[in-house]
């Protein structure tokens, strides 16, 4: 089985478990994006969530007045998002990025997406850029793990089977080499946000 394919196992089956901190992730992330979206691009218009879970950073986004579109691979998680996000106007799809995405080519001003890229390996994370630098026109929000010491990340991220440890020590070279400008916006003890700008 690939390795998108056993991703999208493992977040079937956690699903429900994910959907328990559903309301405390979305005062998190409309918290931070009240202290700083004004590091965002000027006249974001449409963003779309990708890897969005059970939908929280979606809905977040969608109270700026951001029209959204929230995707993940997994059919569990887009069931749940569409229960969380109903009546927001965030349209829910299921979609991979292992995939082509059924995006046209700049369809976005904004992607977003929170805790994806240290879950893949590195070719995974390679076919993720690719994708996302074809449908965003102005810069994508990566909110990730920063460096850090925190051994309870790391046993959990050890579970998941996840590339954690590789992604977190290399990250910010790893973006500059896919994307013209990249930003590091240290948020807490063990995340924050990598702004990268699309051109």
């Amino acid at each position: 089985m690939s390795e998108g394919k056993n991703h999208i196992k493992m977040f079937s089956v956690i699903a429900p478990f994910y959907n328990i901190a559903f309301r405390s992730q979305l005062e998190n992330y409309r918290k931070l994006l009240k202290e700083n979206s004004w590091r965002l691009a000027d006249k974001i218009e449409s963003a779309i969530d990708i890897g969005c879970g059970t939908g929280a950073f979606a809905r977040a986004l969608s109270e700026l007045g951001i029209e959204v579109t929230a995707v993940d691979a997994s059919d569990k998680m887009v069931r749940i998002a569409r229960r969380n996000l109903a009546g927001t106007g965030v349209r829910v799809v299921r979609a991979d990025f292992f995939e082509d995405l059924p995006f046209e080519d700049n369809s976005f001003d904004l992607l977003v997406a929170s805790y994806v890229l240290h879950g893949h390996k590195i070719d995974g994370r390679v076919r993720f850029y690719g994708e996302t630098k074809r449908i965003c026109k102005k810069e994508l929000l990566l909110h990730e793990f920063f460096p850090n010491k925190n051994p309870l990340v790391s046993f959990v991220e050890f579970l998941e089977r996840s590339d954690y440890r590789n992604f977190v020590s290399t990250a910010y070279e790893e973006l500059k080499r896919f994307y013209p400008v990249v930003y590091r916006v240290r948020l807490s003890a063990t995340s924050g946000w990598y702004i990268c700008r699309c051109k």
